[in-house]
């Protein structure tokens, strides 16, 4: 028993040595792995820093090259429209020369119709004192108020007491010469004297037809040719010129802006009248006012 202990006491420190020993080098195997793993570590880490930096250096120099790819697009975007810009201020430079050469132009010759305006403006007074005065120098001494009387062959003769005769066809054929020749205004006056003169005779409805005519070819007294043409139907039912006095009371309505009356004149007109040379130009005219009037193919069919 005592030689079990001295053994033990012996070999206890050697044995314990022996496994610390052990557990060393165990440690120092783990140690060394853990090392080698730390080593690859880290190089799989500069390799991917490596070629992250690599990445971000091809991508500063893209973007290096792009911007300068747009720095030289700027530039020849500046210069073509520099050119562009230079080859443009010229030839616009230049219209607007010639348009206020234009202007200067068109002032002046405002200038020079507005002194022609007023000449012709002096001129037609001059004109219309000289007709004042013909008239004048040429009209009869009063006198008291003719009668008139039917000769053996119809013709109507006024009688002046005291004086001589001035027929109805002379009246008549004076106003319609001075009508044909262009004297309007007095043609007017004439037609009119007849008119009140003559009321009876076949010449009147046309005499006033013509009053109707001289209004409605001056372009601006449409309203008094209306009423003229209207004249020509009411004093005189069924004369040669009625026809064409319906129609042109419609156009003369028509052109004096009464719309609803022209409308109105033209329809009465073609009823009336269906078969009158200017029944086309009346269907026309109220499909010109927005009415709904067939053709002349249409009404034949």
């Amino acid at each position: 028993m005592k030689r079990l202990v001295c053994m033990v006491v012996m070999f206890g420190p050697v044995a314990l040595m022996g496994q610390k020993k052990e557990d060393i080098l165990a440690i120092q195997r783990d140690v060394a792995i853990l090392q080698d793993q730390v080593k690859q570590l880290q190089k799989s880490q500069d390799e991917r820093m490596a070629a992250l930096q690599s990445m971000m250096q091809q991508t500063v120099d893209a973007s290096n090259r792009v911007a300068t790819g747009l720095t030289a697009m700027q530039r020849d975007v500046d210069q073509k429209l520099n050119d562009q810009q230079t080859k443009l201020v010229a030839p616009v430079a230049t219209v607007g020369t010639k348009v206020d050469q234009m202007a200067d132009d068109f002032r002046s010759v405002a200038t020079n119709v507005a002194e022609l305006v007023r000449r012709m403006s002096a001129l037609d007074a001059k004109l219309s004192d000289i007709s004042n005065a013909i008239r004048t120098l040429s009209a009869p001494p009063s006198a008291p108020a003719p009668q008139s009387s039917v000769g053996p062959n119809g013709q109507i003769t006024t009688q002046v007491p005291g004086g001589g005769g001035a027929s109805a066809e002379t009246s008549y054929n004076n106003a319609y010469r001075d009508y044909s020749s262009g004297k309007n205004e007095l043609a007017l006056q004439e037609f009119a004297e007849y008119v009140k003169n003559f009321p009876e005779t076949a010449d009147a409805p046309n005499a006033q037809f013509y009053i109707g005519y001289i209004y409605f070819n001056g372009g601006a007294n449409f309203a008094d040719a209306a009423k003229a043409f209207d004249d020509v139907v009411m004093r005189w039912p069924e004369n040669p010129k009625s026809g064409d006095a319906m129609y042109y009371k419609a156009v003369s309505l028509q052109k004096d802006g009464q719309r609803t009356a022209a409308v109105k004149g033209y329809k009465d007109f073609i009823a009336k009248y269906p078969h009158h040379d200017k029944v086309d130009q009346a269907h026309k005219n109220l499909r010109t006012l927005g009415m709904d009037s067939p053709s002349a193919s249409k009404r034949r069919n």
